[in-house]
């Protein structure tokens, strides 16, 4: 490597660098202080049995979400590890969408996002009606062109609503099949 390519290497990394210390500044000015002062997961409970899911009383930041960050990135750096159900914090939280939209709605633990496909329950009716990502004002389609999920701005809502009846009716009557065997 000449002296030039060595000089220029280096100047492109001391950019690089400043870019990555300007964008976390930009991230930490964004959030503030809302990710103290959360729900613990015993708290959050309580606030299950009120039909209110923990994200719900979050404080919310007040600046827009940095134009750097895609919905599902701004809602990793708020959400800070935790459930938005729940708030417990496990290793791995899961992106949680809408079915019927794609629309990305917040980051769930395992056992949340199960249970919120199967629930009824009034604190999941209030996480699908107002989800972080609509808490921060943000939308993005869930997947990518490779998985067969993300839409084109012609196609979005109308996305594939056969294959959506076709999951509910065969959810359904897997469902009326166990109700069937515990009588």
């Amino acid at each position: 490597m000449t002296g030039a390519e060595e000089g220029g290497d280096r100047r492109t990394l001391d950019w690089a660098a400043k870019e990555v210390r300007r964008r976390n500044a930009v991230e930490r000015e964004w959030l503030g202080a809302t990710t103290q002062g959360r729900p613990t997961f015993a708290e959050a409970e309580l606030l299950d049995r009120q039909g209110i899911p923990s994200c719900h009383v979050w404080r919310v930041p007040e600046r827009e979400v940095p134009p750097h960050l895609s919905a599902t990135e701004a809602l990793r750096r708020w959400q800070a590890g935790a459930c938005a159900m729940c708030s417990s914090r496990p290793e791995r939280l899961l992106v949680d969408h809408c079915h019927r939209t794609g629309l990305v709605r917040g980051l769930l633990c395992t056992s949340c996002n199960t249970a919120e496909g199967l629930q009824s329950a009034p604190s999941f009716v209030a996480y699908r009606q107002r989800p972080p990502a609509v808490m921060l004002g943000m939308e993005e389609q869930y997947g990518s062109a490779w998985d067969g999920l993300a839409l084109t701005a012609t196609k979005k809502g109308q996305r594939n609503a056969a294959h959506v009846d076709a999951a509910e009716a065969l959810f359904a009557g897997i469902t009326d099949r166990f109700r069937l065997e515990e009588k």
